[in-house]
């Protein structure tokens, strides 16, 4: 004996379907925008401390661009778009050779250890801790600290 659906039966079957895992549903499209939000931060982070140490080629616009993410305090302390550029050149001439390592250590902190491998050996030359913040997508960087390495 076969069943048969007629129409009717299938799309209220769908309806019913669909009402029971909206919540899912949703939850999921949530989970996804927050993290798309969070590897956008990342981005913005990445960026600016590949800038600050020198990592990427040192241009006034960009500068100006990441001078933006800076908090009021900390562009002050470094002397805005024009301190950054110093910063990158600095780091860039002193550190050629050098690549970056990050660690996220907990919510609004990152470290970032400039490293450089020769003849099988780690040399850890920096360390800088960047501390962010911001709600929804700006983001803001607080502060930041270095210690010298090795």
């Amino acid at each position: 004996m076969i069943k048969s659906y007629s129409r009717e039966d299938l799309l209220i079957g769908f309806f019913v379907l669909f009402a029971l895992l909206y919540p899912f549903f949703i939850t999921l499209l949530i989970f996804l925008e927050e993290v798309r939000e969070k590897n956008n931060k990342m981005q913005e982070l990445r960026a600016f401390y590949s800038f600050l140490l020198g990592l990427e080629e040192c241009r006034q616009e960009r500068a100006q661009e990441l001078s933006g993410l800076m908090a009021e305090r900390l562009s002050q302390s470094m002397g805005g778009a024009e301190g950054l550029l110093k910063t990158c050149n600095a780091y860039r001439k002193a550190y050629p050779s050098a690549r970056a390592e990050e660690k996220t250590l907990r919510e609004g902190e990152l470290q970032v250890e400039l490293i450089k491998k020769e003849k099988g050996m780690t040399q850890r030359l920096l360390s800088v801790r960047l501390y962010y913040g911001g709600e929804g997508e700006s983001l803001k960087i607080e502060k930041v600290e270095y210690e010298k390495g090795n």
